[in-house]
């Protein structure tokens, strides 16, 4: 039978202890200053101006582009500020000079609301603004089959 000393075992466990919880002390300390908090994550300005209603949003995005962006301003910032604000911008090839400038809300019932901003330019200036608001099924996701391989 084993027989420990007053102190040795109960000392060693202590000390192996306190060395655990200066390291994760330590690593704690160390996450906290190199990471920082969470990043708060930042909503989208299409969805603010759909959150004063959808018929009140078109009238809201005009209002502030054009007052950001006014005729003859340059386009590439215009659209650049639409796509940081969740639009995804693609160029009209059926009219060239032309953006169309998408974004897409679930709603509720299967439903989009779909808040299209086309920016029409004369290849480095804008020369108007026209959103338009829609409201329709969300499209029907894909079927997958392998007999289309």
């Amino acid at each position: 039978m084993m027989k420990f000393f007053k102190g040795d075992a109960f000392t060693t466990l202590r000390n192996a202890c306190v060395v655990g919880s200066m390291i994760c002390a330590g690593l704690s300390g160390y996450a906290a200053v190199a990471g920082g908090v969470a990043p708060h994550r930042m909503e989208h300005d299409a969805n603010r101006y759909m959150a004063r209603g959808l018929a009140a949003s078109e009238a809201v995005l005009v209002q502030e582009l054009s007052a950001q962006h006014p005729v003859g301003s340059d386009a590439n910032l215009l659209l650049s500020r639409l796509s940081r604000s969740g639009f995804d911008c693609q160029p009209e090839f059926e009219s060239p000079g032309s953006y169309a400038c998408v974004f897409n809300r679930q709603l509720a019932f299967s439903r989009v609301a779909r808040l299209t901003t086309r920016v029409e330019t004369d290849g480095l200036r804008v020369t108007a603004i026209n959103p338009t608001m829609s409201v329709g099924p969300a499209p029907q996701p894909m079927a997958f089959s392998l007999a289309a391989l």
